[in-house]
């Protein structure tokens, strides 16, 4: 009795290799399979026993496979066989069914995708196509739009695009947009009515704006002449048309703007230098320009916002007055509630007397400093000190005196304290007049 068993082992398995194949629907979609084969290789051991009630022996036969074919061997050997990826179709592991079904499933899923994207944009492209009609039919009723008279009404204005009839010209020369002009303006003179006659013919030119009642407008306005650049004024008073939220600020003529931060930067590129400071006179010169911004400032701040008189007759109407009454008075209190937070970051309290006092102090520095030059530090020529003290002083000094039974000359004060040193008094006047004097 011949018995015959036939084993096979899996030695080796290569890394799949997967193959993309596009076919091309007849609704215009793609169809994309995966063809995935590996290479396995594989013992195929075969054994034959012959049984005998005489002899127990047994003979052993080793059978290798390729394809087909066979052969055999009088000893008992193995023998391993490569199957190549054309046999691999007759012998397709589960792995690799099971890969291919997956590959069919997630090829259908796309192509329903596919399909149902394309029919949602048909909806949307029909549903905006029936869109457009129906409001066709109700302006023009049903039919040959073009023939309806309405329709050949407005055929006759086409619309066009013209040019602009006036362009504004790109400015020349930098413009500074500022609080301006200062608190007192020159006004025109008077003429007789046989002058009035030929003003037609001749008529002069406005006064240029000069000066400022704000203190950070003045003191640009100041350096940038300090350095000799030349720009034109124009009054704003709308802190929000600045790219920083704040005036002054600067316009160029290539469309940028320079803006608080980079006035110095500006400067120092485009102007010639103005005074130029030692170490020792630069660290000097911070140091009074940090008293001038915090003692000077907070009285002017106090005098402005805090004297009543002042408030209500003076600040309130430069600051706020081409705004309708009842909006400026709105927007003068919610600026003065945002100075007294701010006041009240670097102190306990708003101390009036305290606060005077501290200015009186910086001021009689200040004067000490100066001394009888004409600009700070002996220079011939001024500085950035010298931009930021002067638009102080000529903004204390030029402040509209308030006349009120209940102001007792306090409004008038800070101006008091700076008109006791002759030297600050007449500093002020003699820079108005060389730089901002027409």
């Amino acid at each position: 009795m011949m018995a015959e068993s036939r084993t096979e082992e899996v030695i080796s398995t290569s890394d799949p290799t997967v193959e993309v194949i596009e076919e091309i629907q007849p609704d215009g979609t793609v169809l994309r399979k995966k063809k995935t084969t590996r290479t396995i290789t594989k013992r195929v051991l075969s054994t034959s026993t012959k049984e005998s009630e005489t002899s127990g022996t047994s003979s052993t036969s080793t059978i290798t496979s390729t394809g087909s074919s066979s052969s055999s061997s009088s000893s008992s050997s193995s023998s391993e066989v490569l199957i190549s990826s054309e046999s691999f179709k007759d012998i397709t592991s589960g792995e690799t069914k099971e890969t291919a079904k997956e590959t069919t499933k997630e090829a259908a899923k796309e192509t329903k995708e596919t399909k149902e994207t394309m029919e949602t944009k048909e909806k949307e492209d029909a549903t905006k196509s029936e869109s457009k009609r129906a409001f066709k039919y109700k302006v023009f009723g049903e039919g040959d739009s073009q023939a309806h008279p309405f329709y050949r009404f407005l055929a006759r204005f086409p619309l066009k695009s013209l040019p602009a009839q006036h362009q504004r010209p790109s400015p020349i020369k930098p413009v500074l947009y500022a609080y301006a002009p200062g608190w007192k303006v020159n006004r025109p003179k008077e003429t007789t009515p046989e002058a009035n006659e030929t003003s037609e013919e001749k008529k002069e030119e406005p006064a240029p704006t000069t000066g400022s009642f704000d203190v950070d407008s003045l003191k640009w306005m100041a350096y940038l002449k300090f350095n000799n650049i030349d720009y034109d004024i124009r009054p704003a008073f709308e802190p929000n048309m600045s790219p920083s939220g704040k005036l002054p600020f600067l316009a160029l003529s290539d469309g940028s703007f320079v803006t608080e931060d980079g006035f110095e930067d500006f400067v120092q590129m485009n102007g010639s230098p103005d005074a130029k400071l030692d170490i020792n006179e630069a660290a000097e010169a911070f140091a009074f320009t940090a008293l001038a911004e915090s003692k000077i400032h907070a009285a002017l701040i106090y005098t402005l916002w805090f004297e009543e008189a002042h408030f209500k007759n003076t600040t309130r109407s430069h600051y706020f007055g081409h705004h309708v009454p009842v909006l400026k008075t709105i927007l003068a209190y919610q600026e003065k509630s945002s100075i007294v937070h701010s006041m009240l970051l670097t102190r306990t309290q708003i101390d009036r007397e305290l606060i005077f006092e501290e200015a009186a102090s910086a001021i009689d520095s200040i004067a000490t400093l100066l001394g009888d030059s004409d600009y700070f530090f002996g220079k011939d020529a001024p500085s950035s000190l010298d931009a930021i003290v002067f638009a102080y002083l000529h903004v204390i000094l030029t402040l509209p005196k308030v006349r009120s039974a209940d102001d007792s000359g306090r409004s008038s004060e800070l101006a008091r304290i700076v008109r006791k040193h002759s030297n600050l008094f007449e500093y002020s006047q003699k820079m108005w007049r060389k730089y901002f004097s027409a």
